[in-house]
């Protein structure tokens, strides 16, 4: 009855024990696909970040920007990075010229035909092998590309393709490839609205799925990997498969199938194995305890027969028997923990091993070419891992450790190497307290082993790309603290580490734009949007203020809850300060900083649409300097621009914060006074305008007095005056005071004209 008990209860706890072992092995391999495919979306972001930073990106600066990426070493399974232009059939002929004429004579669009709507790879890197099949492909002549291209398009987001054969990959034959797309739209270059009408054209990346799921599952491993685009499990959407993956594996008795999400497409990951994925379980291997439970029960019998008929024989034998009871009892527990798996008996006293037909089989040996002997053993062990085997070996017969487990590897008959992990116990002892025999197991760890050191390898790879990407990376908890940091963004805020791991990214974040920050993640953490990309500022350690673009991303476990987040950061303060530089020499005069035609014509728009809506006036000056050609003409330019500068100082002395004082052009300035209540304000104005100028201007050469004639036009809330009609009046004006003989100012009358 205990016999049967205890092989139920094992029956059940191996049972558990494999589909736990299963769970876990299929959960860190689904993991690294999603967090792989989430890092090459930001590589592809980091490119588009080239494109908006730019005004023009040369061919030379995409491969120097690509380059730095190391594609190959760092992001396995791209191809390549490209960007696809988007081209309108009218400009296909001049796009293709264009090409020809920049080093390119056989370039052409393929495949040729007439269509609506073009697109053309070109700029593509690795610029070369087969990267050059790709040149000037129109992927959008495909309607797999097209439709992943459309998608990403029309969201302004990451969007995966279906299952392709990439041009890439003709000279393997067909492999499965998916390609990553970004859209780029002319609104980002500018700074301006976003209109998906205005399409550039998409930073993508070809991926070829083979080389993409390297170091993901091994071919070796028990559990067989099937990936397949689309919630369907057929040949035609498999996009990936080990050699032990079959489409017909609902029978198996480990099988897990999930389905994840990643730009905007589906897709479906099969996990399963056979009976060979189950391993030994110390204490729990079924038959065995069956038949180690029965064989005891039998001994017992034997034994209480014995003492029963024969109390001096049962005296004279029990020593006997109870060691040879300890022995066989030990040596099937050691059968049990390597049931099917090599087992190895030592004489510590002779040195005499007997190694078992599997120890030796799983070598690939005979038995008849093993030796019995300790020395067998030692030609076998990798020299590398002999000391510390050796070690752990004497640390155990000494009596320093209480078990002996150590992982090796033994050559096997053909020269290869084998990963082993070997166990033991010591049995008996001579009388004088020394082991005397140990008996253990050797068992077969080669391929979970290798899966152990490709997994490790791809892991340090990723960390490796995290690390020395040109751009800031994080990993950000669900809280906002830094989870992990790569050194570009240490160097980006100043901090040690140590010091940014203590912080959250909510207190570096400037105030004005956490807000929509902590929106956007909202969103994200909810699974209302995939990622977010947006531009806001960080307090660095010293307590400057850095303009950045952040790319969020969120990773899941295996059943879809939020786990943390993955952070691309990009340092665009030096863009952001040319962008207001560029911004303020297009609005503003160059010589004296004031705002320019352009500008004065926004404002007075801007002013005439308030005042009609709030009824109420507003004046407008033409100030033009008295004899300034005289000036230039006599003393020259640079004595010119210093007069004019020195006005405008003046002139803004003594202006409102609310008014515009404007450049118009040559000697000429416009004051726009936004709201005035009688005319009465703006001849005031004009007054002040005058005493501004009274003191003399003096340079090195002279000391001159200067006029100015000034003219001014009153807007009337209920006049039809447009901005044209205002900026008329204000110079009739300024014409009239001119003719009276200058140095004087003049409101515009309607009978003047």
């Amino acid at each position: 009855m205990l016999t049967s008990l205890a092989w139920r209860n094992a029956v059940s706890v191996v049972n558990d024990e494999d589909q736990d072992r299963f769970f876990d092995a299929t959960s860190e391999s689904l993991e690294l696909i999603q967090e792989r495919m989430a890092i090459y979306g930001q590589v592809l972001r980091g490119v588009k970040g080239l494109f908006i930073a730019s005004d023009d990106v040369s061919r030379e600066e995409f491969r120097s920007y690509t380059n730095e990426l190391n594609l190959e070493e760092n992001y396995p399974g791209i191809l390549g990075i490209a960007y696809a232009l988007n081209i309108a059939p009218d400009q296909l002929d001049q796009h293709i010229t264009n090409v020809r004429t920049s080093g390119f004579p056989d370039y052409t669009v393929a495949p040729s035909g007439d269509r609506d709507q073009y697109s053309a790879i070109v700029y593509i890197e690795p610029f070369s092998g087969n990267n050059l099949n790709a040149f000037g492909f129109d992927m959008y002549s495909e309607p797999v590309r097209r439709e992943a291209m459309d998608r990403a398009r029309v969201s302004g987001e990451l969007a995966l393709s279906g299952k392709v054969s990439l041009v890439q990959d003709v000279d393997r034959g067909p492999i499965a490839g998916v390609l990553l797309y970004l859209p780029l739209y002319q609104g980002e270059i500018n700074d301006a609205e976003i209109n998906v009408d205005e399409l550039l054209g998409w930073v993508y990346a070809p991926f070829s799925m083979d080389i993409l799921m390297q170091g993901i599952q091994l071919d070796e491993s028990p559990v067989a990997l099937g990936l397949y685009d689309g919630a369907d499990i057929n040949s035609d959407a498999q996009l990936y498969a080990t050699s032990n993956e079959t489409l017909e594996a609902t029978g198996l008795p480990f099988l897990r199938t999930e389905q994840i999400e990643f730009a905007q497409r589906t897709w479906t990951v099969r996990f399963s194995a056979d009976s060979s994925f189950i391993q030994p379980h110390e204490n729990t291997e079924p038959g065995l305890v069956l038949f180690i439970g029965t064989l005891f029960t039998a001994l017992m019998a034997l034994l209480t027969w014995a003492l029963s008929t024969s109390r001096e024989r049962a005296e004279v034998r029990a020593e006997v028997m109870n060691q040879e009871l300890s022995e066989t009892e030990f040596r099937w527990k050691s059968a049990l923990s390597g049931a099917g798996h090599g087992v190895w008996d030592w004489n510590n006293v002779t040195n005499e091993v007997n190694f078992n037909t599997e120890w030796k089989s799983m070598l690939g040996f005979a038995d008849d070419e093993i030796r019995n002997d300790f020395s067998e053993w030692e030609r076998l062990v990798h020299p590398d891992d002999r000391p510390r085997a050796e070690a752990a070996i004497a640390d155990f017969i000494s009596g320093k450790s209480d078990n002996y487990s150590v992982e090796h590897r033994l050559k096997t008959r053909d020269d290869q190497w084998r990963w082993i992990l070997t166990r033991g116990a010591i049995v008996s002892w001579t009388q004088d307290g020394k082991p005397a025999r140990t008996i253990g197991t050797h068992t077969d760890i080669d391929r979970l082993k290798t899966l152990e050191l490709a997994l490790s390898e791809s892991d340090q790879r990723f960390r490796g790309s995290f690390e020395s990407a040109a751009v800031g990376m994080a990993l950000v908890g669900l809280a906002g603290e830094w989870l992990k940091v790569n050194q570009a963004l240490l160097d980006m805020l100043q901090y040690e580490e140590s010091e940014l791991l203590q912080l959250t990214f909510q207190d570096i974040t400037h105030p004005d734009d956490l807000e929509l920050d902590l929106e956007h993640l909202e969103a994200l953490t909810a699974g209302k949007i995939p990622r977010y990309q947006m531009e806001k500022r960080y307090f660095c350690k010293d307590g400057s203020l850095i303009w950045i673009v952040l790319s969020a991303s969120m990773v899941t476990d295996n059943k879809g809850q939020p786990q943390h987040y993955v952070s691309q950061i990009e340092n665009i303060t030096e863009r952001k300060r040319l962008e207001k530089r560029v911004a303020h020499q297009a609005s503003h005069d160059e010589l004296t900083a004031l705002p320019n035609r352009r500008l004065l014509q926004e404002r007075l728009n801007h002013t005439l649409a308030l005042s009609r809506r709030h009824k109420r006036s507003f004046a407008l000056m033409f100030i033009d300097v008295d004899h300034f050609k005289q000036v230039n003409d006599e003393y020259g330019h640079d004595v010119g621009d210093d007069l004019l500068k020195w006005i405008a100082d003046k002139l803004s002395a003594v202006v409102r914060n609310s008014d515009t004082l404007a450049r118009q052009g040559g000697d000429e300035f416009v004051l726009l006074l936004s709201e005035i209540s009688a005319p009465e304000d703006a001849a005031l104005v004009a007054r002040k305008v005058f005493r501004a100028i009274r003191e003399e201007f003096d340079s090195d050469l002279l000391q001159l007095k200067v006029s100015l004639s000034v003219g001014i036009a009153i807007y009337d809330p209920g006049s039809p005056d447009t901005a044209e009609d205002l900026l008329r009046k204000a110079d009739t004006a300024l014409y009239q005071v001119k003719r009276a003989g200058r140095n004087d100012f003049r409101l515009y009358q309607e009978d003047s004209e």
